[in-house]
């Protein structure tokens, strides 16, 4: 069984299509997860294209980026 931690900053705008009703967001975060006695950590963005729909904004794609995805890497179990 694993637990895990989310760190997260603050959603920021990175882009903004208001007339397309479009938005891009990158949230910067640390995820912490432990199995037993083993503990790992990661430095990761996570990136959300938002679109308006009638009542609200709908999430178009959600893409989360590891900030050491070239190394080879344990199983994660990333729940965002």
């Amino acid at each position: 069984q694993s637990r895990c931690l989310h760190v997260m900053q603050a959603p920021e705008v990175e882009k903004s299509d208001a007339a397309g009703g479009e938005f891009l967001t990158r949230t910067p975060f640390i995820y912490t997860e432990t199995r037993g006695d083993e503990t790992q950590r990661y430095a990761a963005t996570a990136w959300h294209t938002l679109v308006n729909s009638p009542n609200d904004l709908k999430i178009r794609l959600k893409r989360v980026d590891i900030l050491n995805a070239d190394a080879a890497l344990p199983s994660i179990q990333l729940f965002l």
